[in-house]
């Protein structure tokens, strides 16, 4: 039930869901209209400056370090890819980074074994196990099979900590774990894990841009982008609180 209520809250939590919602609110309340399309406007605008949506994802995310320490598992959090079973290819998303940073975490000896945290997270289970094919990716790139781990039943960030805590204390009781996932969602990351009894320390990936530009495109102009960093932020924010108060 909290898995389906998760995905629900998702769903609503979209900017995109609150003007969609205010568009159809001034077609019905038509002695309002006037005064919800301005509402409907200043909130498009407010969500979809790049400029605005940048300054408070830098404000969240968890600045991006330098590991200079040596680490036994590199654990990354799955939501990075799919796999087309009619072209047999991966199709990895925007947080791809996180695979890519720790294939050169492991190169540079930063981490000796790499873990893919992740099963399906789908409401309808197609068979996909995310995991699983990503190690099958990493075998093909030369990771040798004894330095993946893999846990391949959680479908959200709480069973990613408490999967991958159950299994960590198990065969590294005393080990060093680097958690790498998106900066966007470390906070809610590391809230889980420490909260699964797993401490972790924290590798960013897929950053904002530290500085910012001065087009006027940028600063003033509406896009797409920024309205899907909002998405991300409010979706972060959401599980945060909520992680924070039921896990």
């Amino acid at each position: 039930m909290f898995y389906i209520a998760s995905k629900l809250l998702a769903f609503l939590s979209k900017p995109t869901m609150w003007i969609f919602a205010l568009l159809i609110s001034a077609l019905i309340f038509k002695n309002k209209r006037r005064k919800l399309l301005i509402v409907t406007l200043i909130t498009f605008y407010f969500f979809s400056n790049s400029f605005v949506a940048d300054s408070c994802a830098r404000l969240w995310e968890t600045p991006r370090f330098h590991p200079t320490e040596k680490y036994d598992i590199g654990i990354v959090l799955g939501g990075i890819a799919d796999y087309d079973k009619i072209t047999k290819a991966h199709n990895f998303n925007k947080h791809a980074d996180r695979l890519m940073d720790a294939e050169q975490l492991y190169h540079q000896g930063v981490i000796s074994k790499i873990m893919i945290s992740g099963g399906n997270g789908m409401i309808f289970n197609d068979g996909y196990i995310e995991s699983e094919a990503i190690r099958d990716y990493l075998l093909t790139n030369k990771i040798p099979a004894e330095d993946i781990i893999i846990e391949n039943t959680s479908r959200n960030t709480i069973e990613n900590a408490v999967n991958s805590a159950t299994i960590l204390n198990e065969i590294y009781p005393n080990g060093s774990f680097l958690l790498i996932t998106s900066a966007s969602h470390m906070k809610r990351a590391q809230l889980c894990f420490e909260k699964a009894n797993l401490k972790t320390t924290a590798f960013p990936t897929d950053c904002t841009t530290s500085y910012s530009t001065i087009g006027v495109e940028y600063l003033l102009l509406p896009s797409v982008s920024a309205l899907e960093i909002w998405q991300t932020l409010i979706h972060e924010w959401i599980g945060y609180i909520v992680y924070k108060i039921t896990f």
